[in-house]
């Protein structure tokens, strides 16, 4: 009898070890999951910034500077096949705006272009550029360069050609509706009214710069941090223009601005529909 019960005693006890140790090994399991994910998007994006950058070569000669200097517009398919619609850039001195079917517009200020010899950079907030001098055929029609842009871990690959369409130039009012959180904790601050926004963007860590003209003629700076807090509200020095401010203004509210020589107004709307102010643009 007693011979039987140790018998027992060690089958109960070899289940239990054996239990301990497939639960220890399922523990360790989510560690293993982690350590074996896969890269994240700004990982995957940095590779192939990096792979882009070491594409354009050396330091670029004063003529091959040249070939990249002035405006951009690009464009390409969203997928291989082209079935999903295209993608669109342009690029201005001082703007840059991404669009994408469905997915909304991105834009951000860029910084100061990175020429090689084969190529140029340039990073616009969440946007990273490059533009080759090479021929590319759309649709058709054969362009001379080809772009590339880097957007939360995706590289999306089109053609370009130097110069915008007039009609379709993009200004840094193009995404107002995005805009406006920034735009109000901004105005916010102001001491002459009524103030107009002269220029707006999305820049680095998710802030937003804001310049504004009081109605006493003072230009600010106005910095928002992503959580809608004003992190800086100072005065600009007269000689501190960007490109592309004040073309147009934005005036914030239902009441119509006084009409001007060489400008007209335009009301702008949200996209349900709501007024949000009134678009100044310059005629002559």
């Amino acid at each position: 009898m007693r011979t039987l019960m140790r018998g027992v005693s060690l089958s109960v006890a070899l289940i239990v070890v054996g239990a301990m140790s497939l639960s220890a090994c399922q523990q360790q399991n989510p560690e293993q999951t982690e350590s074996t994910a896969g890269p994240t998007d700004e990982q995957r994006e940095a590779a192939m910034a990096a792979e882009q950058l070491a594409a354009l070569g050396g330091p670029a000669s004063t003529a091959q500077q040249a070939l990249y200097t002035g405006d951009f517009q690009a464009s390409g398919a969203l997928d291989n096949t082209g079935e999903e619609g295209a993608w669109e850039l342009q690029l201005l001195d001082g703007y840059a705006q991404f669009t994408r079917p469905g997915l909304g517009e991105d834009s951000g200020i860029p910084g100061a272009r990175d020429f090689h010899e084969h190529g140029v950079r340039v990073v616009a907030g969440a946007l990273t550029i490059t533009i080759r001098q090479e021929t590319c055929n759309t649709s058709g029609v054969e362009l001379p360069y080809k772009a590339n842009v880097l957007f939360e871990g995706v590289a999306y690959e089109g053609c370009a050609r130097r110069g915008i369409d007039e009609g379709a130039r993009a200004t840094w009012a193009s995404v107002l509706p995005e805009l406006i959180p920034a735009i109000d904790a901004c105005l916010a601050r102001v001491n002459a009214r009524p103030a107009r926004v002269t220029f707006a963007s999305s820049i680095d860590e998710g802030q937003t710069s804001v310049r504004i003209r009081e109605s006493d003629g003072l230009r600010r700076d106005c910095i928002v941090d992503p959580n809608g807090a004003v992190s800086l509200y100072e005065p600009v020095s007269d000689i501190d223009r960007r490109s592309g401010e004040g073309d147009p203004e934005f005036q914030r509210g239902s009441a119509q601005p006084r009409a001007q020589n060489c400008r007209t107004t335009e009301a702008i709307s949200n996209r349900d529909g709501a007024q949000l102010g009134w678009l100044i643009h310059r005629t002559c």
